[in-house]
């Protein structure tokens, strides 16, 4: 068995019979978004976090799955979370939030609500819509973040406790990877019409990775009602454990107590 890199592991906190999916996003790890889990569980919510196939044990697990291996480990996460709860909310960050948009498309999968933080739905970027070709020449990329943040996010983790681990995730991305995210989003982008379950969207003006205009095109399709949007003006793309993390918890918690049963269960 391929060990987790350390923190990786995914995570299950038992609460009310609401339960919580949470998703990271692509080469990341469920340490992504275990604060976000953290704050959820403390609301009284059950939450999964997932861990998605390829991800959290060594880089080139990335080049040995496809995007619909990603769906099937958050139908994994959902088939536990229903073993005790009542309803299920699926809240996805970056791909995890595409991944969770996939989701959302199978009526097989009945949500009670969805939230989407920074996910890339529409993409146009040339690079990585060409992954599928470059990935010959070029398997693997370096995406080593060597910017402050990484220290912020150990400062953080000192602060709570937790060793210092940084950014739990692959500083080696394959190139295969990028192809099926280029597969998944555009089957997604082509049935969001079919998503019709009260929707949240939670995007960062600050975000260089997935800019706002990927927002703009759920907008246009989804048929979600309520659908709800929010704009986060100093945070960048890594929203679970950036500046204005807590206020993106307190959206994401309150839209979910909003569209499910938690508040006549005192969650």
């Amino acid at each position: 068995m391929i060990p987790y890199m350390q923190g990786a592991h995914p995570y299950f906190y038992p609460g009310c019979r609401v339960g919580c999916l949470v998703i990271h996003g692509l080469g990341a790890s469920p340490a992504e978004s275990r604060w976000m889990g953290e704050h959820l569980a403390r609301e009284g919510f059950t939450v999964c976090g997932v861990r998605l196939a390829g991800h959290g044990t060594v880089y080139d697990a990335l080049s040995r799955v496809q995007w619909e291996d990603w769906v099937a480990s958050a139908i994994d996460g959902y088939h536990l979370l229903h073993t005790t709860c009542d309803q299920v909310v699926v809240i996805g960050h970056s791909m995890g939030g595409s991944t969770a948009l996939a989701l959302a498309t199978d009526a097989r999968f009945p949500l009670a609500a969805l939230c989407v933080l920074a996910a890339p739905i529409h993409i146009e970027n040339e690079t990585i819509r060409r992954a599928h070709l470059l990935k010959e020449e070029e398997p693997y990329r370096d995406v080593v973040d060597r910017s402050p943040f990484v220290e912020y996010i150990q400062a953080q983790q000192i602060e709570r406790g937790e060793p210092p681990l940084g950014r739990v995730r692959y500083d080696v991305w394959a190139m295969a990877a990028l192809a099926e995210l280029v597969e998944m989003t555009d089957y997604t982008y082509a049935r969001l019409d079919s998503i019709t379950v009260p929707t949240l969207l939670l995007y960062a003006r600050q975000d260089a990775t997935v800019p706002l205009a990927q927002m703009t095109y759920i907008l246009e399709r989804i048929r979600s009602n309520p659908l709800e949007t929010h704009i986060l003006e100093q945070s960048g793309h890594i929203i679970p454990q950036d500046v204005e993390q807590e206020t993106a918890f307190g959206i994401v918690a309150a839209f979910v107590r909003r569209h499910t049963i938690s508040a006549e269960q005192g969650a």
